[in-house]
């Protein structure tokens, strides 16, 4: 019997071979384009989204609360250490479960009340039926997240809003070669990370919002196909 899309465990999305043999209910990532404007988030989201980076300065990767992230070598597969600050995430949305070490991206899906969001789910909602494992991330600049694939689009798919005017760019290899893309500040784009993907960062700190959806959560879809 073919899974669920909320049945995927997350250790069969991780870096490996097992992830190619993978397929949920969803579109396969070359039935869709490498990545879309979706919006433009306003700019109370986006000063919303930098308060909570600007006054937390913890990081959550390899927490008890992101157990996601203690099951892959971030050195590794990402070229990211969870000793230095080079990289860091805040988690908003956290696993719903009463069993922290479900590694399933689909329970990631209860909102951090403490984070006092007023603006940023309203924006959501206009453009997904549902979101979950939310987090906002920083990347100090001359720096790079290496080429790697997250899962395939059937599985689960990803989003971001460029929080930051920066001089990052986001490179995709798909079939028909390299593609480039440089995200402005407030826009929210689809991001197709079951192609080979990376990110380097120029002189300047760059942040995102970044999240995971199923393909059937996206109110608009048409904008997404190939």
């Amino acid at each position: 019997m073919e899974k669920t899309k909320i049945e995927y465990p997350m250790q069969d999305m991780m870096l490996g071979t097992k992830r190619s043999r993978i397929k949920g209910t969803g579109p396969r990532r070359h039935e869709l384009k490498p990545f879309v404007k979706l919006g433009l988030a306003p700019h109370y989201v986006v000063k919303e989204l930098n308060r909570i980076l600007d006054t937390h300065t913890h990081n959550d990767i390899g927490g008890d609360n992101y157990n996601i992230t203690n099951s892959t070598d971030y050195d590794k597969n990402f070229g990211i250490s969870k000793t230095d600050d080079t990289y860091r995430q805040i988690l908003l949305q956290g696993n719903s479960l009463i069993d922290k070490e479900s590694l399933d991206e689909y329970t990631y899906n209860k909102w951090d009340n403490g984070y006092k969001l007023r603006y940023t789910r309203p924006f959501l909602d206009k453009l997904f039926d549902r979101t979950v494992r939310f987090r906002l991330s920083e990347m100090a600049g001359h720096h790079e997240i290496k080429w790697h694939i997250d899962t395939d689009t059937s599985v689960a798919c990803r989003a971001q809003i460029c929080l930051t005017d920066d001089d990052s760019i986001f490179e995709f290899k798909t079939r028909n070669g390299i593609h480039k893309l440089k995200m402005r500040k407030g826009e929210c784009w689809f991001i197709n990370t079951g192609w080979n993907h990376r990110v380097v960062s120029g002189n300047d700190l760059r942040r995102t919002a970044i999240w995971s959806y199923h393909f059937d959560d996206v109110i608009n879809k048409d904008l997404l196909w190939a």
